[in-house]
């Protein structure tokens, strides 16, 4: 468990490190097993728990005495400690070290189809039988002061497929995914989905209905700031998925995109649909556990309002 590095803040690993150079890692690792040891100790399984107290400042001496533990308090307290856990490893950064270690992720036996006209509407009525949707978009970049463009692509993921909607290509049918993007029986999964949704109605009039920003599922989970795609992927699929600033700067607006533009927009949306299943899978567990008990609800309620209909299903 990686409670040091959780509780640890960026400006005081900085300092760690400028006072303990090569040795900081190891600094963390060792007061990570102390600390994990601690809590195993108090999520003992066994009928009774040991006592410790200090009784001088001097010398260390302890008197152990047995306390019989209540089995349903020992339940809650076991729950209580993996759930210190999973939160644990939901929340805290991955270093860059770590990152470089990990598989990259691919994108395999996936469908990818740059929408054109024609295939418009079935593509949309495809997309209108599912219930949640990976969701992602693309804008030019400016380089001159002043110049802001549209949105130059949207994509949507399905497990199986990811469809990419192109303005340039579309013009004024582009519009018309307002009937996927305005039901709100359907769920748009993203990262950072804030600015996306306001320039979608800024520009197109489009009131982006039932989304869920994975950047604020894990804040309300304990996340300090947001944990962007390449940590979140990391972080809840054990893979790295690289964001060069080449290809996020580059020309969406471009006809025909490059392969490797196609690959890394169908990437982010299936992403996200990947890490939500995920999330969904980790979270699942202790959503049941707590119902089962007297315990208090563990996973937050704002964050349950949105999850629940989710976690129930799976």
């Amino acid at each position: 468990m990686k409670l040091m590095r959780h509780c640890i803040s960026s400006s005081k690993l900085a300092w760690l490190r400028k006072e303990f150079g090569k040795d900081t890692d190891g600094l963390i690792a060792a007061m990570d097993a102390a600390g994990t040891a601690y809590l195993d100790k108090l999520n003992t399984s066994a009928e009774s728990i040991e006592d410790e107290t200090l009784e001088t400042q001097k010398g260390i001496a302890k008197t152990t005495s047995s306390v019989n533990v209540n089995p349903q308090l020992q339940a809650q307290r076991k729950l209580a400690y993996l759930w210190l856990q999973q939160r644990i490893a939901l929340t805290t950064r991955i270093d860059d070290a770590e990152l470089v270690a990990l598989a990259d992720f691919e994108l395999q036996h996936i469908h990818i189809e740059v929408v054109q006209p024609s295939g418009f509407d079935a593509v949309v009525a495809r997309l209108q039988a599912e219930q949640i949707l990976g969701f992602d978009t693309e804008t030019r970049a400016s380089f001159e002061r002043g110049v802001q463009y549209p949105l130059s692509l949207i994509q949507i993921a399905t497990m199986d497929a990811c469809y990419l909607f192109q303005h340039a290509i579309l013009g004024q049918q582009f519009t018309q995914l307002k009937t996927v993007l305005e039901d709100e029986n359907i769920l748009k999964v993203g990262i950072g989905l804030r600015s996306d949704s306001q320039a979608f109605k800024r520009q197109w009039g489009i009131s982006v209905a039932s989304t869920l920003d994975l950047n604020w599922a894990l804040a309300q989970l304990g996340a300090e700031k947001e944990m962007g795609t390449r940590q979140l992927v990391a972080t809840l699929l054990g893979r790295r998925i690289d964001k060069p600033k080449k290809m996020t700067l580059s020309n969406w607006q471009h006809v025909p995109l490059s392969g490797a533009q196609i690959d890394y927009a169908a990437a982010d949306a299936l992403a996200a649909l990947l890490c939500f299943n995920a999330l969904i899978t980790q979270l699942t567990p202790f959503y049941h556990a707590a119902s089962g008990t007297n315990t208090a609800p563990l996973i937050p309620s704002n964050l349950m309002i949105l999850l629940a209909k989710y976690i129930k299903n799976v």
